[in-house]
């Protein structure tokens, strides 16, 4: 197993890296497993807060998530009170009860915050026109509206992204979550650094991007990545790309080093990648 690149204290100082992160339906198929995901996730963010930088997620909160396994490695290594940011968009601060919002805050400690947003992505306080009950919001234009408000605002207030799997189907929203987050980030010229190796969103935007050779795939895989939103997706993907004027290949990586972050599942080899790029392409910043 590659050894995490460790970073200079403070190399990463002021640095905000969002994290896209969601299951993939090709894990089984790779032969990997939502643990292979979880454990990559980890170190990835272990690498950004030994360097000083701060971590931003946009996903669910609740038991045994991504959210638990951020917190972990915040509290063994955040340097800082805010070393990471839960944004929850409008749908999802709703489903849980005030009473809720509140123990979780206080079990985040200093380290962490929750921030809520309003359908529009603004940050708002969690009793603003509601009460104390939990509700679930079930039109397809406010869902869509709140997700996309979401990402856009992430991709207002992070400096670069990383990608690891992501849901071709099933998705809230106008487009798969993690491709619609990579078109806002890189309209935000944000460095992006995205791992392949778990198939889903990650390796169809790999692709679409032609940032390495992603021929190791089957035909048929990622799954879903032939569906008709999915294709309309990565369009716009492409579209925001050539209309940056940061190429998607400007992330400190060489064009070697991003073959190997498309195509590793290894937690330990990513994570240096992952670290390295971030050095370099923010140093000095």
């Amino acid at each position: 197993m590659t050894t995490p690149a460790i970073l200079p204290p403070d190399s990463l100082s002021g640095v905000d890296v969002g994290l896209s992160v969601s299951d993939s339906a090709d894990l089984d198929r790779l032969g990997l497993t939502v643990r292979h995901a979880d454990i990559t996730v980890g170190e990835v963010a272990r690498a950004v807060l030994v360097g000083g930088g701060t971590l931003t997620y946009g996903g669910w909160i609740k038991p045994s998530s991504f959210t638990d396994l951020l917190m972990h490695e915040v509290r063994r290594y955040g340097t800082r009170a805010g070393s990471v940011t839960f944004c929850l968009a409008l749908p999802q601060h709703r489903r849980l009860t005030l009473s809720e919002l509140r123990d979780y805050d206080r079990g985040l400690g200093a380290a962490g915050r929750l921030l809520y947003l309003d359908a529009d992505g603004s940050p708002i306080t969690a009793n603003l026109g509601r009460v104390e009950a939990a509700e679930t919001l079930e039109d397809p234009e406010v869902l869509g509206a709140s997700y996309t408000g979401l990402r856009r605002y992430m991709a207002q207030h992070t400096n670069a992204r990383v990608i690891v799997g992501g849901q071709l189907s099933g998705f809230q929203g106008v487009m798969p979550g993690v491709i619609e987050e990579a078109i806002t980030s890189v309209a935000a010229e944000q460095p992006l650094y995205v791992c392949g190796g778990f198939g889903g969103a990650g390796a169809a935007i790999v692709d679409a991007l032609d940032m390495a050779d992603m021929s190791w795939l089957p035909p048929d895989m990622p799954l879903h990545g032939a569906d008709p939103a999915v294709v309309q997706s990565l369009d716009l993907l492409r579209i925001a790309a050539m209309a940056s004027t940061r190429s998607v290949l400007d992330n400190g990586l060489t064009p070697g080093q991003m073959a190997e972050l498309a195509a590793s599942h290894r937690a330990g080899e990513i994570a240096s990648l992952v670290a390295q790029g971030l050095a370099r392409a923010f140093a000095g910043s």
